[in-house]
């Protein structure tokens, strides 16, 4: 596999997880939609791409990126996702916990990230709260 088919990948994988956690819940979301579309738009993906994972999505294996911005750029989303449609699921929750961990992020750091979630339902999370738990455990 050559570097931009690698690449393309890692971007696929991406929108992956997000339709997986989208789906996690039983519940077609638009405001979970339009969110995924957003994130494909900032990975240089169209709402095409997105259909296309998400009926396929047997054709890709997930990947976990080697660089620990890439892999926060995705718990960061897939955060934001699991808040956006206005309610957090247990589903939705063990799932993130799930590929977090994969990701090698530390299950009491992905907890304190999801409990400002859920306390930021309907509200914008301040700034420096996901900031400072990420500080408290990457030293």
């Amino acid at each position: 596999m050559n570097t931009e088919d690698r690449e393309l990948h890692k971007r696929k994988s991406h929108l992956f997880m997000l339709l997986m956690l989208a789906e996690a819940d039983n519940e077609d979301s638009p405001l979970e939609v339009l969110f995924i579309n957003k994130v494909a738009e900032r990975l240089g993906m169209t709402p095409e791409d997105v259909q296309e994972i998400d009926k396929n999505p047997e054709n890709l294996t997930l990947v976990i990126p080697k660089t620990e911005h890439a892999r926060m750029e995705i718990l960061y989303d897939l955060l934001f996702l699991m808040k956006f449609d206005q309610a957090v699921d247990q589903s939705e929750i063990d799932l993130v916990h799930r590929l977090a961990f994969r990701m090698g992020f530390r299950p009491t750091m992905t907890q304190e990230m999801i409990d400002v979630m859920k306390q930021h339902i309907g509200r914008n999370v301040p700034k420096d709260s996901l900031l400072n738990i990420i500080k408290k455990y990457m030293n």
